[in-house]
């Protein structure tokens, strides 16, 4: 019982962190290119 207590208390952070950090990058890389698209448009 111990060794399942520690192993959640491993995978769960990562099962939140994972997702955060994945979403961080897909939310960076989007304003990234509404930015350049701005940019192009002259708008900016």
């Amino acid at each position: 019982m111990q060794g399942f207590f520690m192993l959640n208390l491993f995978l769960f952070p990562m099962a939140l962190i994972i997702p955060a950090v994945i979403l961080y990058f897909v939310i960076k890389l989007a304003v990234k290119n509404g930015i350049r698209e701005l940019k192009n448009e002259g708008d900016l």
